[in-house]
């Protein structure tokens, strides 16, 4: 059996300088005042981003072999990851666009939905490039949320017809994660990830359009995902199936925040999509619950969540936003939504928002988001990553609403 070792860096003088998150009363003005704060930083930042990122231990390493060895040759992927901003239409910034579309909706703010477009034109509302992985299909849950709004078939087309052509000729492999890559778990959803990336569009595709089709791929290929990797004893989401038998420091299975966080707000965008009469949409909705349930008991006195969720404050003590972003949206979503009892779930919103206004900086950049990975790692006070802004508007926008704002 593997042991998931974590050596965090600069831990101990990091967890020494944390303030407690107590709950307290939302002020809706606060809740604006930083949430614009986060989202103008970010747009002002957007075409310099790369200075802003943290690198993950694997790209680290990467970067001292290069220096070591001038002919050591890195892999594409990191060797782009470290010296690009990610393209616009990577999954890094579909998830920004996903929550700033979020938090659009709240401020009515024309700049908001003015920059939204100025992405989708000038990449001509297409998808990434890879035809069947969920995370280039990212981007088109913004393109179509504009569509709805606009019924601007530019935004609706390249999205249809790449989505019809992946119907035209599916994959039907195994999802199995494999190093060589010789299963389908990238052309479907092999890792839990995805399930944030590509649902939410072929829901909201089925939905605009009004054909059924997208909507059955949909759940055919969310159900063939959560049969491999969801934990009925945990109520919780492998990342992948490399991850059956590797442990925590202390025993405990690995659950990772942010995987997780990936599942659980992608729910959250998904449902108000899916028809109230469709005979699967109470699955999605008690999935949903089950997650809310267990992400409850694993909040931190902090307000927020360890990057291996159940490996505890000794295991991971630096904090990490992106993965509570994600957690506190989806909670205050249901919330809003009458989904969850607001009595019960209040306190860990509150907690958990307060903890991630604590990250902000006073330009506005939000620190201690765990850069690029696949399992838990390392997040920094003064780094930061697009995702984990992405997932911090969205979350600013339903408290926002939760807290009374108009």
């Amino acid at each position: 059996m593997m042991k998931y070792l974590y050596s965090p860096l600069i831990a101990l003088t990091l967890a020494s300088t944390w303030a407690t998150a107590a709950p307290s009363e939302i002020d809706p003005k606060a809740v604006h005042e930083i949430t614009k704060r986060v989202a103008d930083w970010q747009i002002k930042t957007f075409p310099e981003h790369l200075k802003y990122r943290a690198l993950s231990t694997r790209m680290q390493e990467a970067v001292q072999k290069k220096k070591e060895d001038p002919n050591y040759k890195m892999n594409g992927y990191v060797r782009s990851s470290t010296s690009k901003n990610w393209h616009d239409l990577a999954w890094h910034n579909g998830a920004l666009y996903a929550g700033m579309n979020q938090w659009r909706k709240v401020v009515k703010d024309p700049k908001y939905i003015e920059w939204l477009k100025m992405i989708g034109k000038r990449n001509d509302w297409k998808l990434h490039k890879r035809p069947y992985h969920a995370d280039d299909h990212t981007v088109g849950q913004f393109y179509l949320a504009l569509y709805e709004e606009t019924k601007d078939l530019a935004m609706l087309k390249p999205t249809e017809e790449h989505f019809d052509w992946i119907l035209a000729n599916p994959k039907t492999g195994s999802l199995t994660w494999t190093k060589d890559k010789s299963s389908d778990a990238h052309h479907r959803w092999g890792w839990c990830d995805a399930l944030f990336m590509a649902p939410p569009v072929w829901a909201r595709l089925a939905k605009v359009t009004g054909e059924p089709k997208y909507l059955d791929f949909m759940h055919q290929e969310y159900m063939a995902t959560y049969d491999l990797l969801w934990d009925k004893d945990e109520h919780l989401f492998w990342r992948d199936s490399s991850y059956f038998e590797q442990r925590e420091a202390n025993g405990e299975k690995i659950f990772w925040a942010r995987g997780n966080g990936w599942v659980f707000g992608g729910l959250a965008l998904m449902i108000p999509d899916l028809p109230k009469d469709w005979e699967h949409r109470a699955f999605y909705i008690q999935t949903y619950k089950e997650m809310a349930a267990k992400i409850k008991t694993l909040q931190r006195e902090d307000g927020t969540w360890s990057m291996g969720l159940l490996g505890g404050v000794e295991g991971y003590p630096i904090k990490e936003t992106s993965g509570t972003s994600f957690f506190t949206f989806g909670l205050a979503w249901g919330v809003n939504q009458g989904i969850l009892d607001k009595e019960e779930y209040l306190p860990v919103i509150t907690k958990g928002w307060n903890a991630l206004t604590q990250c902000v900086q006073p330009d506005g950049l939000l620190g201690y988001v765990q850069p690029v990975g696949a399992a838990p790692g390392d997040s920094f006070p003064d780094k930061s990553e697009v995702y984990g802004v992405g997932a911090f508007l969205a979350a600013g926008a339903e408290v926002y609403r939760l807290s009374g704002g108009k």
